[in-house]
């Protein structure tokens, strides 16, 4: 999330897809302060689909949806109450969501905000094969009090996309440097020489979200760095050489990073076949799709994409921005006033975002019983005429057919097989 000076604001929300900007439109009309939001956020997206914590993450919100809808198809009553209980929330997300929490670091920003130290905190036991490292950043506060936060993935999420959101746009906002720029806070404690070249930090950003635990991850990798005394100032060379020597654990057995990133990249594939497995919905299955093979096209030949984006500075005259986003396309961008808008990657024509929307509104209704569909204004334009109701505001799953049409929302629950379910708000 970039929240530039309490005033405008975007948000991308990790698995679904779906972006929000404080923008009127997403134009060529859009200002510079505009572009560097929707920029900030869109890097977002790119790490959501070229890392592996990005995939991992993914691949935990899909199970905990699929889990959630096969309880209640299981279910001899048909009255289902909402929000789930915290008790059938618990065993149904398992260990999925702890570890999602104990990776993802702290969910608020710090303005007041002083860096002291940097520590590994504690390991926490999931199973008998994983143990989840955590991390922590010991602070002031303006009145010298100290204080304890947590650092994670979020943190380096933020801190990269607002590193690269410096140099390929005109009109940034300064931010908190709590999570915007923690990371960078993090290696300059540990090692500061490898702050010489900015780019060395992408390179270390991305070399830790290519893990389970990216937080973990980046400090181990700069802790290792500072005792061989690492020296070499070249960002393509500190690639090559974690390339080489900084390999990853899978079930016990030691892996490439590019090789890990493959097989999440196809079980993500493999998860967003199943989840809407029909041909009604052949153009999700493109998508589907066209993404997971550019993603693996882009990590296995042009793994430092990340360094020829800020090479070439300003997005509009970028040709590795315009290069990435014709093939990955875009999530499904809400502006300010509540219109849609997304790209599609090049030759690929559909509105199948939408179903990620959707996605994501199922898991809310389950998870807090938030019953209000968002997706009115996207069935109130002309291109979509979905007549909108009153079972828009409190019971989408019961939205009536419009000549003979289902809405998104219905229409998704019906393929899921929830049509004769009951459900009740607590």
């Amino acid at each position: 999330m970039k929240d530039l000076n309490s005033k405008s604001k975007g948000m991308y929300i990790p698995s679904f897809f779906c972006m929000k900007i404080d923008s009127l439109s997403y134009d060529e009309m859009m200002s510079d302060r505009e572009i560097s939001l929707f920029v900030h956020e869109y890097i977002h997206y790119l790490q959501n689909i070229t890392t592996t914590y990005g995939l991992e993450r993914l691949n935990y919100d899909f199970a905990i949806l699929c889990r959630m809808v096969d309880w209640i198809k299981e279910r001899d009553n048909a009255d289902v109450y909402v929000p789930l209980s915290e008790d059938i929330l618990s065993e149904l997300t398992k260990s999925n969501k702890k570890i999602k929490d104990l990776t993802w670091g702290e969910s608020v920003d710090i303005d007041d905000f002083a860096f002291v130290s940097v520590e590994e905190f504690d390991k926490e036991k999931i199973d008998e094969q994983r143990i989840v490292k955590t991390i922590s950043i010991n602070y002031q506060n303006k009145a010298g009090i100290e204080g304890l936060c947590s650092f994670g993935a979020r943190e380096i999420y933020e801190s990269m996309a607002y590193l690269i959101e410096q140099h390929i746009t005109k009109d940034f906002e300064l931010s908190p440097d709590y999570p915007y720029k923690a990371a960078i806070m993090v290696v300059n404690y540990i090692y500061p020489e490898l702050l010489n070249d900015y780019r060395n930090l992408l390179i270390l950003f991305d070399k830790a979200l290519m893990s389970s635990n990216p937080g973990a991850e980046l400090y181990s990798i700069v802790q290792w760095l500072k005792q061989i005394k690492y020296s070499d100032s070249n960002p393509t060379n500190l690639f090559l050489f974690l390339d080489h020597y900084w390999e990853l654990s899978d079930m016990g057995e030691r892996i490439s990073c590019h090789k890990y990133f493959i097989n999440r990249a196809e079980e993500v594939r493999n998860n967003l076949h199943a989840i809407l497995n029909d041909k009604y919905f052949i153009d999700y299955h493109t998508w589907v799709d066209r993404i997971i093979d550019y993603v693996i096209y882009l990590r296995t030949n042009k793994p430092l994409f990340w360094l020829d984006l800020v090479e070439y500075g300003y997005i509009k005259n970028n040709p590795i921005w315009s290069e990435i986003i014709n093939n990955a396309g875009s999530p499904l961008i809400e502006t300010i006033k509540h219109d849609y808008f997304y790209v599609n990657p090049l030759g690929f024509d559909s509105s199948c975002l939408v179903y990620f929307k959707v996605f994501n509104q199922i898991y809310k209704l389950f998870v807090m019983g938030d019953t209000k569909c968002d997706l009115m204004p996207w069935c109130n334009d002309t291109r979509n005429a979905v007549n909108v109701d009153r079972t828009c505001f409190n019971c989408p799953w019961n939205h009536p057919d419009y000549h003979g049409q289902l809405c998104t929302f219905r229409g998704i629950w019906q393929h899921w097989g929830l049509s004769k379910y009951i459900i009740n708000v607590k």
